[in-house]
């Protein structure tokens, strides 16, 4: 693998890991709809300040979210415009796996065009 492959493939890893929490994909998954003060954020999570402007933080690093002050608060924002998108495919996966698990425990491959490229897998 060259040094350009492994750069980029390593980025896309950084944006993963960040996005590797449930309490950063909820956060990611409310900011799709819009900007939200982070007190809104804080009580939606239900950790404490701390802990939300650590997930913030490592998204922030990552390059998923912004922040801009208004008055005496902070609202979060979503930099990456196609991650909703993304985020309802990997979902409607989920949504698809749960309907469609095996009695043997096996789970079945996507059935369904996500639109991400035109991206399908069929079943075995």
């Amino acid at each position: 693998m060259d040094d350009k492959l492994l750069d980029e493939l390593s980025l896309r890893a950084e944006i993963f890991k960040a996005m590797g929490h449930p309490s950063r994909l909820l956060i990611l998954d409310t900011l799709a709809v819009g900007p939200r003060p982070v007190t809104d954020l804080a009580n939606l999570v239900g950790d404490n300040m701390s802990t939300v402007s650590r997930h913030l933080s490592v998204l922030r690093t990552a390059g998923l979210i912004d922040s801009r002050r208004s008055a005496n608060q902070i609202f979060y924002y979503l930099k990456v415009p196609c991650l909703p998108r993304f985020s309802a495919c990997i979902q409607a996966e989920v949504k698809n796996r749960r309907k469609s698990r095996r009695e043997d425990g096996s789970e079945p491959k996507c059935t369904q065009d996500c639109g991400l490229g035109g991206l399908s897998c069929q079943e075995p």
